[in-house]
């Protein structure tokens, strides 16, 4: 079972600036949540009064740091932060505690654990390794340019240079995603993923052919098995792990309201 699939090509340069994509089309949800909850977090009363409290944001941290949250910083939070519905009232009062030049909330920790290099090591350890990066600055500098026009929320940052480009070639080749070999794949895959986005994974289910089914739903965030309240999905993928038996055809699961 394959929950928020990259491209075939796997996690490269490409699939990075996929994400600037995939920030504008996660954002509406966070933006509605907190135009709902104006009165409490004051970010503006409609989804793109909340837009554009972003990007003045932004424009003001990039000038003049808030409590150690520069431009750069705000905008990886917030990336990171519209990932899990559950983030969505944090990053609301992050945003309003920069906006009133107060701490934000759990500043200096990541979800309550001290900041440590561990991740971010063994995160680029795996992208750099996996695959080989442009190493000419010009294409960086193209692809900024062009992304920031494209994704003005996040391209540019998603485009911009990494520690990849300067990293050894890979030593073994990539592995090729065909049609050819067992037909016993369950991709999951929610419409609104920021990290990986559906038309990646789209392009991972056609190149498995019919070794594979899809079951995509309609909620945003990153990771779709139980990360939600669709039961559609979530039994769609209970049922595979039970029983080994997938849906007859790709699936599309409608939207479902949340719990109270």
């Amino acid at each position: 079972m394959l929950d928020s699939s990259l491209p075939p090509e796997g996690y490269d340069v490409e699939a990075l600036r996929s994400q600037g994509a995939g920030f504008e089309t996660r954002f509406p949800d966070f933006a509605r949540f907190a135009a709902a909850a104006h009165e409490q977090y004051h970010l503006g009363s409609t989804p793109a009064a909340v837009r554009e409290q972003y990007f003045q944001l932004a424009e003001r941290l990039d000038d003049k740091s808030v409590q150690g949250y520069d431009g750069t910083t705000f905008r990886v939070v917030t990336a990171a932060m519209i990932r899990a519905d559950s983030e969505h009232a944090g990053l609301a009062a992050i945003w309003h505690a920069l906006d009133t030049n107060q701490p934000p909330p759990g500043s200096g920790d990541v979800d309550g654990v001290a900041y440590s290099d561990n991740y971010p090591a063994a995160y680029l350890g795996v992208i750099c390794g996996d695959s080989r990066w442009p190493t000419d600055l010009a294409t960086y500098q193209h692809n900024v340019a062009v992304d920031r026009v494209r994704h003005p929320m996040y391209g540019a940052f998603t485009a911009n240079i990494r520690p990849c480009a300067f990293w050894p070639a890979p030593a073994e080749p990539k592995v090729k995603i065909t049609d050819r070999g067992p037909s016993d794949v369950l991709i999951v895959q929610n419409l609104r993923d920021p990290a990986t986005p559906l038309p990646g994974a789209l392009r991972t289910r056609r190149a498995l052919g019919e070794r594979a089914r899809m079951v995509t739903i309609d909620q945003g965030g990153h990771v779709a098995y139980l990360s939600g309240s669709n039961t559609r999905g979530n039994n769609a993928v209970n049922d595979y792990l039970v029983t080994g038996k997938r849906p007859a055809h790709d699936t599309y699961c409608p939207a479902q309201p949340a719990t109270p």
